[in-house]
């Protein structure tokens, strides 16, 4: 990667995309800064925040907005095509994931990808390292301006950032793969789940006290951390899918 402008998110959309063309692109006097992702521009869309826009402090500059850059104003533009999850790195584009047990899903920009449940845990075991990426799994609320708050992935690092939302998860590379392979165990259990999240532990007799001795020293190294039910929730895949697998 040459240019730095691809660590940041509405910038890799865009070019991830081709740089497709934007209409009233005009060139301004000298480089000035974007408003919103606040980067150096010497091209302009002119642009006018609406009295209904909620979302201001996304942007770097919050007074007299009256132009962005072209990557910007695309990625605005494109705001609820956007409204589902995807991966997007600069070499692959925006690929808007459809896992293989949904109903086929209808998209306005990006590849469909069709995958696996399990796609998600394992690209997080193996991510890009060359290619910024940003992994991204909406919330059922409305159409949100996630993009802009995305965090890009890039290199070798011991932190890898997932977005839901408008929210960011920054997840621990270290000990990933014994984490979800744990969270995997107690999301197949009956009744291991209410353990997951507090202090108590299963009774002597419990039906499955072996299974949790087994990962109950794992699940303490992240134990109230801020990701570790973003994890369960969003990435391990769901219990009947996993059955489902293993019985065929």
């Amino acid at each position: 990667m040459n240019d730095i402008r691809l660590l940041n998110p509405t910038h890799l959309l865009h070019h991830a995309i081709g740089q497709p063309l934007i209409k009233g692109i005009r060139k301004l006097v000298s480089n000035n800064l974007c408003p919103l992702c606040g980067l150096p521009t010497i091209d302009a869309v002119d642009w006018k925040i609406s009295k209904k826009f909620s979302d201001l402090d996304s942007f770097a500059e919050k007074e007299n907005i009256k132009f962005l850059c072209p990557a910007c104003y695309y990625s605005l533009l494109h705001i609820r095509e956007l409204h589902k999850a995807y991966i997007l790195t600069y070499t692959e584009g925006l690929k808007v994931l459809q896992f293989d047990d949904q109903p086929s899903k209808k998209i306005g920009i990006g590849q469909k990808k069709v995958v696996s449940r399990y796609y998600l845990r394992d690209f997080l075991l193996k991510p890009p390292v060359d290619d910024p990426w940003i992994m991204m799994l909406q919330t059922k609320m409305n159409p949100q301006h996630s993009i802009m708050k995305a965090k890009v992935n890039f290199g070798y690092a011991d932190t890898l950032w997932v977005c839901n939302g408008g929210k960011n998860y920054a997840i621990p590379k270290k000990g990933l793969e014994e984490l979800f392979n744990a969270l995997e165990k107690v999301k197949k259990s009956d009744l291991l789940y209410p353990y997951l999240f507090n202090d108590n532990r299963p009774w002597k007799g419990h039906k499955e006290i072996k299974l949790w001795e087994d990962v109950e020293p794992i699940i303490a190294k992240h134990k109230y951390k801020h990701y570790l039910s973003f994890i369960y929730d969003r990435i391990i895949p769901p219990k009947k899918y996993m059955l489902k697998d293993t019985n065929n």
